[in-house]
């Protein structure tokens, strides 16, 4: 979506296996932080000490709260500590919509639909992109949002969030909001359907 924001921090550790730890601990937290949408972390393939986050927030201001949180919160203290050297932490806006990355654990709700008659494709997604925007991904927990066009012409909407019971909390807050109300007055649904990913 518009506005994503993908903070990279690379940085070194004395002690793998204590910062791989730390590093979980320091995920399962951050995903409770306001626009947090994903945490894929990476390892030196030569040398474990070696590592690179890249931690994608629902905007540049979320990222920046969250920086402050976890640069002083005793609730990372322990993951700070496991770090030896900070090398570099830097911002970028997403020109495309970001990758979502999944983890065991994590949840998605799939929903099926079709048009109705005389809706075009862009109008759908136009108020899909609004709905995003401005309601659904400032829900705590979410993760990302993808539409996907099917060969017999319906659509289905992939929501992920952190847990399945995010994802069907997020879907209940979809009543009343008059930005997923001007969607689904553009839809027919066929189904809905919630997952956790293995």
């Amino acid at each position: 979506m518009n506005g994503s924001c993908m903070e990279v921090v690379t940085y070194r550790v004395s002690n793998p296996e204590t910062a791989d730890v730390q590093r979980r601990a320091a995920r399962d937290r951050a995903r409770n932080l306001a626009g947090f949408a994903g945490w894929v972390p990476l390892s030196g393939a030569q040398d474990r000490t070696e590592r690179v986050d890249i931690v994608t927030w629902a905007s540049l201001e979320d990222a920046r709260n969250a920086a402050a949180i976890v640069g002083e919160s005793p609730d990372f203290a322990a993951f700070r500590d496991s770090i030896s050297q900070l090398v570099s932490m830097a911002h970028f806006i997403a020109e495309t919509r970001p990758p979502v990355s999944m983890a065991e654990g994590e949840g998605l709700e799939i929903g099926r639909f079709r048009l109705k008659p005389g809706v075009g494709e862009e109008e759908m997604r136009k108020a899909h992109e609004r709905m995003v925007a401005q309601h659904l991904s400032r829900q705590q927990g979410w993760y990302g949002q993808r539409l996907v066009r099917l060969q017999d012409g319906s659509f289905l909407d992939l929501a992920f969030a952190n847990s399945r019971d995010s994802a069907i909390r997020i879907c209940n807050s979809w009543q009343g909001n008059p930005d997923c109300a001007a969607f689904l007055a553009l839809i027919e649904p066929a189904a809905v359907e919630f997952g956790d990913v293995l």
